[in-house]
């Protein structure tokens, strides 16, 4: 491996450092996938988030009403809604429904309830 003067032989030592090029080339790659799929499951987490905020407003919208936040923890993170009117004419709600999931991703929807159908009439980002 060594030359009579001490000198590794080229073709090894380009060996070497080809073979670690390679080796810092996946270890970079992976990072970035890892990154990747811990976004997707944060918006995945996020978007979970936002049903269960959903199907309680439809579910217990007449309390609603009468709050002015309700706060929901469950085991991806919390969420908030927050009303915004309450039309008892034309039997709506309008609320704002926050998001905060666990690793610090959060986001807000408005959202637009009918009392008698509880259909969804406005599900939107907030501008």
């Amino acid at each position: 491996m060594k030359r009579e003067g001490g000198f590794i032989y080229p073709y090894v030592l380009a060996a070497i450092l080809f073979f670690l090029l390679i080796l810092g080339a996946m270890t970079i790659g992976f990072q970035k996938e890892l990154r990747s799929t811990e976004l997707t499951i944060s918006f995945y987490k996020k978007q979970q988030l936002f049903r269960v905020g959903a199907s309680e407003a439809a579910r217990t919208f007449h309390r609603l009403c009468e709050q002015q936040q309700t706060h929901i923890h469950t085991e991806e993170g919390r969420v908030t809604l927050k009303k915004i009117t309450c039309d008892q004419k034309k039997k709506r709600i309008h609320m704002l429904v926050r998001v905060k999931t666990k690793d610090g991703l959060s986001d807000e929807r408005e959202l637009v309830l009918n009392w008698k159908t509880r259909e969804i009439m406005k599900w939107a980002n907030r501008e």
